[in-house]
């Protein structure tokens, strides 16, 4: 379980230490919303958003990733203090 001031750079940061094809899944404390983040390349990735709104963003770059999340934390996360984060390791 992590705080949600750390919900941007603690995902950002292991998505750079992992493989392509591997997964990030944030969830919410009560598990019932989350966004799910793969690796497709070096700098793209594949986002899921599952909770409030279903949502798929195709070949996200790096730089924009970081906005995004932004985006989908004031979305799924509004009023969270803790959130999950679950590594899908290939």
């Amino acid at each position: 379980m992590h705080d949600i001031k750390t919900f941007i750079n603690t995902p950002l940061n292991e998505l750079k230490k992992m493989s392509i094809g591997e997964k990030v899944e944030l969830l919410t404390y009560k598990k019932d919303r989350k966004i799910v983040i793969t690796k497709q390349d070096q700098g793209t990735f594949h986002v899921v958003e599952d909770g409030f709104e279903h949502k798929e963003f195709k070949n996200i770059e790096a730089a924009k990733l970081e906005h995004l999340l932004k985006q989908l934390k004031s979305v799924e996360f509004p009023k969270n203090r803790k959130y999950y984060m679950v590594k899908h390791m290939l």
